[in-house]
């Protein structure tokens, strides 16, 4: 068996899932692999919200079956980027988490599954042969992102004081650095509203308003092609997107708001995964939503490993 093991961050998400090794280079940086990624086709709907909420750890006989299917697909997938035999694997998932960190218990975009982590080292062990492999609590994705966006080679939050990523895909995930250090926004004192707990334009959530995701599913249930940001001029894509710059505003100034109580500055926000990817190939709108946010420092990130980096770098402090 290998004397070290290989770390593996694992980003679970609501369309899919992505996977891959992750070292340290001599600066103590860390450098994300190529990545390995599944697409969700398994066509399940999770509860509404507020089901969830008013019923945490009742899982449906269904959501369970559709759990274990992607628990053995997350297996195969950790499997396929690398051949080593002792694994330290590292895992960033959306949702509220279990008391111990190990499971699921509400999840807006997917099967929850309360014994994930126990599950999933199982499914890697028993599909390679003499393999061992540990597994650390799940990141929240939002605080891994963002402790990625500050840990990882080319990450934009590298030497950030004070700081707010927005990591957007099909939902929206949030970190702040105070100081130098990383809180997600349960953790702060006070602490911040998420965006899905927020409600947006048209009663709708925030989340809804902001999340890539969102955007199209709505674009989509108006019975139209494509993506809003593929429309040129049209009305009805304009106002999606004008809908999404104001929903970024609203999160940064409710962050800025929670620094200047404190004495201290909000200096750069980074918008991250696909929301800052979608950013940055539109110019003239990145532009604007800059020019809105006044003195605050706006830029976008191409680390699509973020989390993954950012699991691992929470896993391995965790277990120092």
């Amino acid at each position: 068996m290998d004397l070290a093991p290989q770390l593996i961050g694992v980003d679970i998400g609501g369309s899919g899932a992505r996977a891959a090794c992750v070292e340290r280079d001599e600066e103590g940086e860390l450098c994300v692999g190529e990545l390995h990624a599944l697409t969700w086709d398994d066509g399940f709907t999770p509860l509404p919200l507020e089901e969830q909420l008013r019923y945490p750890g009742e899982v449906p006989a269904l959501e369970e079956i559709a759990s274990g299917a992607r628990v053995a697909r997350l297996a195969e997938l950790i499997l396929s980027c690398t051949d080593h035999d002792y694994l330290s694997c590292h895992v960033a998932a959306p949702g509220l988490l279990t008391e111990d960190g190990y499971g699921v218990e509400v999840w807006r975009n997917g099967p929850r599954r309360s014994t994930l982590i126990s599950d999933l080292k199982l499914a890697v062990e028993s599909q390679r042969r003499a393999l061992k492999c540990d597994l650390s609590p799940i990141s929240p994705d939002s605080l891994a992102c963002t402790l990625g966006e500050q840990a990882a080679q080319g990450g934009a939050l590298r030497e950030a004081s004070n700081a707010l990523c927005i990591a957007g895909g099909s939902g929206v995930g949030e970190g702040v650095i105070v100081e130098g250090r990383c809180f997600g926004l349960p953790e702060l004192e006070p602490p911040l509203a998420r965006a899905w707990e927020l409600t947006g334009d048209a009663g709708a959530s925030l989340e809804d308003q902001v999340a890539p995701g969102r955007v199209l599913e709505a674009w989509k249930r108006a019975g139209r092609e494509g993506a809003p940001e593929e429309q040129g001029s049209d009305e009805a894509a304009a106002a999606l997107l004008d809908a999404r710059d104001r929903g970024v505003v609203r999160l940064v100034e409710r962050a800025d708001a929670w620094f200047r109580m404190r004495g201290l500055e909000l200096e750069r926000v980074v918008l991250s995964q696909t929301l800052g990817r979608l950013y940055s190939e539109d110019g003239a709108r990145f532009g604007a939503l800059a020019e809105a946010l006044g003195g605050v420092e706006l830029v976008t990130s191409s680390l699509r490993g973020a989390p993954l980096a950012g699991a691992v770098a929470r896993g391995s402090e965790a277990r120092s």
